[in-house]
């Protein structure tokens, strides 16, 4: 654990000089292709469930740590661009990495290098950040501080080569081939591969589909189980003050029923999430979710009261309020309720409960 912290101070000291020299210097020679990002947020949360002190509540993506004060993320950025050559190293450190991420490499959130092939035509390669899903797992992206149960149950990370082409304003296409299902090294020999196609309905309207096949039944291992993932979200901003997004998935994985085990099971979430914008400082963001994994192949299973495996199913609401007192940060107030199916008795407080209440106090600046 000390070396990792040192690792990470050290390479976050480091991308810090290169980011103080390059700034300190003319836009001239090879630094006019480099720019620097960095991004920090800071929290204290409270959870209903009593798991003890310091534990990483269930389902938290971020502000996982209960009546504590923490980071939830610290992370720096170094991008190169030019007309045939890209490349992203961005490293991070906090909580979210150690609630989501791959804890043989915990410090790079994305290394990747990319080369253009011929008219807006790119090919990419390393360690990227998932293109599955419609929140992202940093809460500089999103109307909320937490995710929906949805996104901490996709992926968060993968490694493999993207083709990508980027000669329009009208849609961005991908296409994947990766190691696997949220994976940097892979947990058996077969590849996945998936898509990505958002177009621009038209200024106010975008739509966006993903999705992500494979093995994911490890080697050697009959029968083999083979997973689907599709994601759809679409974004809807009628007006200047009325943003809307509303996506799903729906997912399927070959011999994984519990009760027959040769039959394919089948999950699906939904989210809508409505923000209105009462000045250009101050809003505030509703949330309603639905997470249904009856057959466990996502979520994992979990022992209901009358000793019976189950996969998860439940549903939330999510109020936030937002502050901006500049364009590069903004604090959040938010308070949501999750609750699963009524058997379903995964939480504690005064005993075993089937739902939980979560607050959180966030504050975040992105440069």
């Amino acid at each position: 654990m000390k070396s990792i912290r040192k690792k990470t101070v050290f390479l976050a000291a480091l991308t810090l000089c290169f980011f103080h020299f390059a700034k300190a210097q003319e836009k001239t020679s090879i630094w006019k292709n480099f720019d620097f990002s960095g991004y920090a947020e800071v929290y204290y949360a409270a959870y209903s469930d009593s798991l003890g002190a310091n534990a990483l509540q269930k389902f938290a993506t971020t502000a996982p740590r209960d009546q504590r004060f923490s980071l939830n993320i610290v992370q720096v950025g170094i991008h190169y661009q030019d007309e045939r050559i890209r490349g992203n190293l961005t490293l991070h450190y906090g909580d979210i990495p150690k609630a989501i991420w791959d804890p043989n490499f915990p410090v790079p959130q994305e290394a990747n290098v990319g080369v253009k092939l011929a008219n807006e035509w790119w090919v990419d390669a390393g360690f990227f950040r998932t293109h599955i899903g419609t929140e992202s797992f940093l809460p500089k992206d999103n109307y909320t501080t937490s995710t929906t149960v949805a996104s901490y149950n996709e992926p968060f990370y993968q490694s493999g080569v993207r083709i990508a082409y980027e000669g329009s304003d009208k849609f961005d296409f991908q296409f994947w081939v990766v190691n696997g299902y949220n994976y940097f090294l892979d947990a058996n020999n077969a590849k996945s591969v998936g898509l990505l196609f958002s177009y621009s309905l038209r200024e106010d309207l975008q739509l966006t589909y993903t999705n992500l096949f494979g093995r994911e039944s490890l080697d050697g291992i009959t029968p083999k189980q083979y997973r689907t993932y599709h994601n759809l979200y679409l974004n809807y901003n009628p007006s200047p003050k009325i943003y809307l997004t509303v996506g799903g998935d729906v997912g399927t994985q070959s011999h994984s029923q519990l009760a027959k085990p040769d039959n394919t099971a089948l999950m699906y979430n939904a989210l809508a999430t409505l923000r209105y914008q009462f000045t250009d400082v101050y809003s505030v963001t509703g949330r309603v979710e639905t997470f249904q994994d009856p057959e466990g192949f996502i979520s994992g299973t979990y022992e209901d009261r009358f000793g019976n495996m189950n996969g998860l199913q439940l549903t939330g609401y999510t109020l936030s309020t937002e502050y901006k007192p500049s364009s590069i940060s903004y604090v959040r107030l938010e308070g949501r309720w999750i609750q699963a199916k009524e058997d379903l008795t995964i939480f504690h407080h005064n005993g075993p409960t089937n739902d939980r209440l979560e607050g959180s106090l966030s504050m975040g600046i992105v440069f």
